[in-house]
């Protein structure tokens, strides 16, 4: 151990250097299970798309008469409208008064309050890192239509990836008007060449 003016160095530096080695290995190892639990948390391959009434687990964003911004529950296609059903919300839109459909992808944070709570308590700057992989990616479904008075209204829902396309192709074949052509599935080459 290097001496100064004769005497040992100071314990208190020492702890200094132990306490930043353990907040770096404390930090790796939170982002080492946080990473692994996102691995388990979304399964490689393609979602599901829906098929015939069966519903679709979705948030309402905002926009659906009756039913409070940000509400959890089901969105299901059905010949009489767009039905979204929740715990104490139910909505439809009937398919007569779609106007416009519109799909996208957004990237959103998961892990609500607690999690940002964790981020701010890992040291050196740690929580910055988390953020990067506490997105997952989300489809948009927009829905403009018609209410009985004639009023233009628009719902945004989120669904889960590759549902919204679903959910739109569903709609039109059950007469919702769409201005954008719905997306159909990319085609495959065989070994051949030909599509």
């Amino acid at each position: 151990m290097p001496n100064v003016r004769g005497k040992p160095r100071c314990c208190a530096s020492l702890l200094r250097c132990h306490r930043a080695a353990l907040g770096a290995l404390s930090s790796a190892l939170l982002l080492a299970c946080l990473f692994c639990a996102s691995l388990y948390a979304h399964p490689a391959g393609a979602p599901q798309a829906p098929t015939g009434t069966s519903g679709v687990s979705a948030t309402q964003v905002l926009g659906l008469e009756g039913v409070k911004p940000n509400v959890k529950g089901t969105l299901t296609a059905q010949s009489s409208g767009l039905d979204f059903t929740a715990s104490g919300a139910h909505g439809t839109v009937p398919i007569a008064s779609i106007q416009d459909i519109f799909t996208g992808q957004e990237s959103r944070q998961v892990g609500g309050t607690a999690f940002g709570i964790v981020k701010m308590g890992v040291p050196y700057g740690g929580g910055r890192v988390i953020s990067l992989f506490s997105h997952e990616k989300v489809d948009t479904l927009t829905i403009e239509y018609l209410d009985a008075n004639g009023g233009l209204h628009g719902v945004v829902f989120t669904v889960p990836l590759g549902q919204a396309e679903a959910l739109k192709g569903q709609l039109v074949t059950l007469g919702a008007h769409a201005s954008i052509p719905v997306a159909s599935q990319p085609q495959t080459q065989d070994s051949g060449g030909k599509q």
